[in-house]
């Protein structure tokens, strides 16, 4: 699940929650996320996903009211639709996530991780994959802080990485995904 945390709670639904959480469901929001795509061109940069599978994912994206249709135009006697993220579909909240079992947010950071390493292996697939060039980086990094600082420190990079978010393709700009987990260790 993309879980984006904000003071405005989403709707809570159970039917969208288990519509995302398939790895290559969850693959297709985040390329969608924040731009519009043609399926096409989610092909193309999801490419190790046969296309007979990707369409009937995007399908039931769109039934559930997680992709939305932005542009439908006629291309050789059929309709190219262009899609993107109903944002509001994937937000949890404060409140979904306090009602959560432990076994939920256990299937939400299996989804999330998974789709992680899925994007990463299609990356480190591509002809002119090169980590150092490219400023690829992974890192852990032990913290100690508060619940309250947690939020604080989750909130201020969220607010950091924003105006990156809206920038657009230029040159030598590519999109990159930038992970964040905040967890406290068992042993302390």
């Amino acid at each position: 699940m993309i879980v984006i945390i904000n003071a405005q709670p989403a709707r809570s639904n159970a039917r969208i929650v288990e519509t995302v959480l398939h790895p290559g469901r969850l693959r297709i929001v985040h390329a969608l996320m924040d731009r519009e795509l043609t399926a096409r061109q989610l092909s193309a940069e999801l490419s190790d996903i046969p296309q007979a599978s990707l369409y009937r994912h995007v399908g039931r994206l769109v039934d559930a009211g997680v992709l939305r249709v932005t542009r439908e135009e006629r291309v050789r006697g059929g309709t190219q639709r262009t899609y993107t993220v109903v944002k509001s579909a994937v937000t949890l909240g404060p409140r979904d996530l306090d009602t959560a079992s432990s076994a939920d947010h256990q299937r939400y950071f299996a989804a999330f991780v998974g789709a992680l390493v899925a994007g990463f292996e299609q990356y480190l697939r591509t002809t002119d994959a090169d980590p150092t060039r490219d400023g690829v980086a992974y890192q852990q990094i032990p913290v100690w802080i508060t619940p309250a600082e947690s939020r604080q420190l989750a909130a201020a990079i969220t607010d950091l990485v924003q105006p990156l978010r809206m920038r657009t393709h230029g040159r030598r700009r590519r999109r990159a995904t930038f992970a964040m987990v905040l967890h406290p260790d068992p042993a302390t």
